[in-house]
């Protein structure tokens, strides 16, 4: 039981309860990306299911095969959260040992999705769904495929590869940012339904990401839970949890892990060991965003041309707001990379460059991160140059479009490209 998470004490507490008795039927994971809790939330609800006493992780039992391969009915994944990494990830574990539990690892990892889109939840918005079913087919014939065995490394490779080309592009375009009323309604009339086995489990991943109204709806299931499921909640920002949900949970906290755990977990989970060849030791999450079609240092420089392609067609507006903003800008560019050929392209051009270093955007958490990073740089601004009133406000209502853009795409699912020249224009009429 638990033996797939690695150097978390707050699983100790969990077995000990679940043996006790004394587990509550609703919980709460906090701690940081990366730390876990989904992995424990999952195995928890695997324990709870399990026709052995103490359900071991390699039990063979119906019930364990079926959540070990995230297929049983009684299983419940609601919430948004960065899935290409860890698939990316996944992937590149199972083409290195097709046949070894990276295997396993990698269907687990697109399975995550995928019950994002369980008809349970979309019960009403049959419409959005609909326009989703072409991918989420196509990614269950291709699991189903791979699940037969491929003899041919080269057929597997394909299939893989059309696999993580349908499963981004089903995050991109069926994964809102934040929890919507509707889901978390399906998810509590689903929570009251009698279980197929023992006992059900329902986790709500990042559930400070959610719109006031589910708030409300989710206090009414945590205030009368059902007798026969589990509510797992999970969240790295506890804070960002209203207190009335707080107060009906009892909480398990995942620490940051040390950096030989991290190691461990890289070794172990996804097989690889040669992440430390050059000596280097990278955190799991690290880890996981280098197999982002984009390295991150190509995303940081990227979000610093962006910036200074900004910047420079700012130095030739005929008029500023203030011209000392202008003056500190001009020197700011110093820090940035200079955007060659781009001194007279127009906005569509600059950010047909950014498209491009950044591979369209093809994987979400590219874009979250490109946003990031122009976070960081208006943070650098502001930590290197005298805060008068003027550059404060500027910088504050760029942070602000920077978030609406990242809104605007996560959970509006608006065109990157789009949402990108509504942040220039914005960005550059502020100056």
């Amino acid at each position: 039981m638990f033996e797939n998470v690695l150097g978390q004490p707050a699983v100790q507490q969990l077995m000990a309860d679940l043996r006790g008795g004394v587990l509550p039927p609703s919980i709460l994971f906090e701690g940081p990306p990366a730390s876990g809790k989904g992995t424990a939330a999952l195995e928890l609800g695997r324990a709870l299911s399990c026709l052995t006493p103490e359900a071991p992780w390699n039990c063979t039992c119906s019930e364990c095969i079926k959540h070990r391969q995230l297929l049983h009915p009684d299983l419940l994944l609601v919430g948004s959260r960065d899935f290409s990494a860890e698939i990316a990830a996944a992937s590149a574990a199972y083409i290195r040992e097709p046949e070894s539990a990276a295997k396993l690892l990698f269907f687990r990892s697109v399975r995550k999705l995928l019950n994002r889109f369980n008809p349970q939840l979309w019960e009403g918005e049959e419409a959005r769904l609909g326009k989703l079913a072409p991918l989420i087919t196509t990614c269950n014939e291709i699991l189903e495929e791979l699940s037969i065995g491929q003899d041919d490394g080269t057929d597997r490779e394909k299939l893989t590869a059309n696999l993580l080309k349908n499963v981004f592009q089903l995050e991109r375009e069926g994964i809102s940012d934040t929890i919507p009323i509707f889901q978390i309604r399906r998810a509590a009339y689903w929570a009251r339904l009698a279980p197929s086995g023992k006992r059900k489990l329902l986790v709500i991943e990042n559930a400070d990401r959610m719109q006031d109204s589910a708030r409300n709806a989710l206090l009414k299931i945590l205030e009368e839970p059902p007798e026969t499921t589990q509510i797992v909640l999970s969240t790295a920002k506890k804070s960002a949890l209203l207190p009335t949900i707080r107060s009906r949970l009892r909480p398990y906290t995942f620490e940051p892990r040390d950096q030989r755990t991290e190691q461990e977990v890289i070794r172990r989970v996804f097989r690889d060991s040669r992440a430390f060849d050059d000596g280097s030791s990278p955190s799991l999450q690290k880890y996981l965003e280098s197999f982002l079609p984009v390295p991150p240092e190509q995303i940081t420089r990227t979000a610093g041309l962006f910036l200074a392609s900004l910047i420079q067609k700012a130095q030739r507006m005929p008029s500023v707001h203030s011209e000392q903003n202008r003056l500190i800008l001009q020197s700011f560019t110093q820090a940035l990379p200079e955007p060659e050929g781009l001194q007279n392209a127009t906005v569509r051009t600059i950010l047909t460059m950014v498209m491009k270093e950044l591979d369209n955007f093809s994987m979400p958490l590219v874009f979250t991160d490109f946003l990031m990073q122009l976070l960081e740089l208006c943070t650098s601004l502001l930590q290197n140059y005298q805060k008068g009133p003027e550059l404060i406000t500027l910088v504050t209502y760029w942070k602000d479009q920077i978030k609406e853009a990242d809104s605007a795409v996560s959970t509006f699912n608006q065109n990157p490209l789009s949402s990108l020249e509504r942040l220039f224009i914005s960005m550059l009429e502020a100056i």
